[in-house]
């Protein structure tokens, strides 16, 4: 990752865990360059994303930390496929999206990329085992395959015996779980949250930080979320520290802050 100006250290990471060993072995799976975003409303031009140059790694669960206002969301909007840069490029999975219409960036999105909400949206009349199973459906899997994933996702988050509520009758941190769950449907390589832990209560948001973490070494796929909360550094493998849509700095687990 690059802070505007001045060059950050990407070499080996010296850690202790799994998922920095072995997110070296693998490109990354994502990859922005002098990416820029401006907003503009009405006469006026807010630029909220200014020459962003980052990386997301294989495997590992990554922080995007800073500030309401700072530009979090916008930049997982547009590593997620969902919005495009005004500038610069962006590698999704060796892909680069700019280059995709809209049709495919849609397919494209659909299969490598998962998203968990602050809300959950969830679908109410759907049972947890059907809000799971339902980005499979849209992909044409197999009843068999369905069988096969859902049981092992809903086992994964602690829900086998939730299969059958509905949204509901959760709590909200078992509707995140379930989220969580869907979100890993299709196996993606990358999942996005937006502030995750939002609207849980302090234990219950400790919980699902815990259970994502978990998911990045089960399923050996990348998390990026972001938060304005400073305990979340404890979860992360990597934190990127954003504020007025620049990348301040980054901290790697193990090795500390980057000069």
């Amino acid at each position: 990752m690059v802070r505007q100006g001045k060059q950050l250290h990407l070499g080996r990471d010296v850690s202790d865990n799994n998922s920095s060993e072995q997110a070296t072995a693998h490109p990354p799976v994502a990859v922005l360059t002098q990416v820029e975003k401006t907003y503009h409303l009405d006469a006026i031009d807010v630029p909220v994303i200014k020459g962003v140059n980052a990386l997301v790694r294989h495997a590992c669960f990554t922080v995007v930390l800073g500030p309401s206002g700072s530009g979090k969301t916008t930049l997982l909007n547009m590593i997620g496929c969902i919005d495009k840069p005004d500038k610069g490029e962006i590698v999704v999975a060796g892909c680069k999206v700019g280059e995709l219409s809209d049709d495919a960036l849609s397919d494209f999105r659909a299969k490598n990329i998962g998203f968990i909400f602050q809300n959950f949206n969830l679908l109410p009349v759907l049972s947890a085992y059907e809000n799971i199973e339902y980005p499979m459906l849209l992909a044409g899997a197999s009843a068999k395959k369905r069988a096969d994933r859902v049981p092992k996702l809903l086992s994964a988050v602690g829900l086998s015996d939730k299969a059958h509520n509905l949204p509901g009758q959760l709590s909200g941190g078992q509707r995140q779980r379930v989220a969580i769950a869907r979100a890993l449907a299709r196996k993606p390589k990358l999942v996005i949250a937006d502030e995750p832990t939002a609207n849980l209560d302090s234990q219950t948001g400790a919980s699902i930080l815990a259970l994502m973490r978990h998911m990045v070494e089960y399923f050996d796929v990348s998390f990026i979320f972001s938060s304005h909360d400073r305990e979340v550094i404890k979860a992360a493998d990597d934190t990127i520290f954003l504020k007025d849509g620049l990348i301040q700095g980054i901290r790697r687990k193990g090795q500390g802050a980057a000069p």
